[in-house]
């Protein structure tokens, strides 16, 4: 089964996020419309009603879990058929949410079951299994069911291939496992952090010493990650589902309002902004609540809620997920590139009209043609070019605006 199309409906307007249920209100008191995260274990956790979230212009991304700590983010593979059939129901029993992540972080020996290593073809497995239950599923056919993060910096799991642990080896190898095995990734998800609470940390260029001399120290391993996605799956949804600052103490925030809260979202926001980059389309704050690790918890750092109003006040926009197109030879796209490419260089537009607010909604930056009129086999469409893309639609379907990336 290939990977999920998506449409801009499926997706809040910024690229904010918290995570825990308990921070909506704190991104809706904001105006904000953006992300929150919810992770549960699929055994116990009762489901619930997350279209009051949405009805609020927020997003939620769950991640299920077999358990925490020694029962195993997932389970041990004996046990991969009937936890892929837990996950499942649980979403069947959920209302209102379509993405879901399939465990946490698998190479910390934290997340193992009874201290069984996971590896990237084990993980591979469960993962498929995963997916193509939660797809069964009236419903939820297309539901984004997107693969565990990987812990960043971590080198406790080991294997043949990869012999010093490295996190963007065991990623990539996921990856490709998952794609050996017949299965389809919907989205990706990523962590990323500083060590330490400078926002200069978060586009800070060091590296680690050999054998990882190509991973970044900080917040910059967002780009490792960005950069091992294979060239198959550059078109779909990123989701950075945890960030923070680890101190001397460990992962914790600080009563300091240092700016670095503004200094990740910019740099994510310039990171979009670059049409050569793949879009990452939430940056998720971890976390709101303190569940026993109040150090953790924003709601106990008023500095890092006035750091985080700020990043919100700047509006950063979210931009879809895009891959560039080259349209077969006689086709509608062909045609519709064609009539752009023989259009004059600028022309006044309607900032009204159905394809400038598509094109709008989508990043694709400032129009540079007045709309087009196109007939392909004797069917009249509109056609327009902006910086970052034409977009068309066949004269009548209003609600059926088709993109082409340049």
């Amino acid at each position: 089964m290939p990977p999920v199309p998506i449409t801009p409906d499926e997706f809040p307007k910024t690229i904010y996020g918290i995570h825990d249920l308990e921070g909506a209100n704190f991104l809706a008191q904001n105006q904000c419309s953006g992300w929150i995260l919810h992770t549960v274990k699929v055994d116990t956790d009762q489901p619930p009603d997350y279209s009051q979230y949405t009805s609020q212009n927020l997003r939620v991304i769950v991640r299920l879990n077999n358990d925490y700590g020694s029962g195993g983010t997932i389970p041990t593979p004996d046990q991969y058929d009937a936890f892929a059939q837990r996950c499942a129901d649980w979403v069947a029993a959920s209302h209102g949410a379509q993405i879901w992540i399939i465990g946490n972080e698998t190479n910390l020996s934290g997340e193992r079951p009874n201290g069984q290593p996971i590896l990237p073809t084990q993980y591979a497995t469960c993962y498929i299994k995963c997916r193509n239950a939660i797809h069964g599923k009236a419903g939820h056919a297309n539901d984004q069911v997107i693969p565990a993060s990987v812990g960043p910096w971590n080198t406790e799991t080991t294997y043949a291939g990869n012999t010093g642990g490295d996190w963007i080896k065991y990623f990539q190898d996921m990856l490709a496992a998952i794609k050996a095995q017949g299965g389809s990734i919907d989205a990706i998800g990523v962590h990323t952090y500083t060590h330490g609470t400078a926002p200069a940390l978060i586009t800070d260029e060091s590296k680690f010493n050999a054998p990882y001399q190509n991973n970044h120290f900080n917040f910059r391993t967002y780009r490792d990650f960005m950069n091992a996605i294979p060239t198959e799956l550059r078109g779909v949804p990123v989701y950075i589902t945890e960030t923070q600052t680890v101190t001397n103490n460990g992962p914790e925030w600080t009563h300091q309002n240092t700016g670095w809260v503004q200094a990740a979202y910019s740099e994510i926001n310039a990171w979009n902004l670059n049409a050569a980059n793949q879009p990452i389309q939430a940056l998720v704050l971890f976390r709101w609540k303190a569940d026993g690790n109040p150090q953790w918890a924003i709601e106990n750092f008023p500095e890092i809620q006035n750091d985080s109003r700020a990043a919100i006040a700047q509006n950063y926009q979210l931009v879809m997920p895009h891959t560039a197109v080259t349209p077969p030879p006689g086709s509608l796209q062909e045609a519709v590139k064609d009539r752009a490419v023989a259009a004059k260089p600028w022309m006044p537009v309607n900032h009204f009209a159905a394809l400038w607010k598509f094109a709008k909604a989508n990043g694709l930056e400032d129009q540079q043609t007045d709309e087009l009129s196109l007939t392909f086999n004797s069917e009249q469409y509109l056609v327009q070019v902006f910086n970052l893309g034409i977009v068309y639609v066949k004269v009548g379907d209003w609600g059926n605006i088709k993109l082409i990336r340049k």
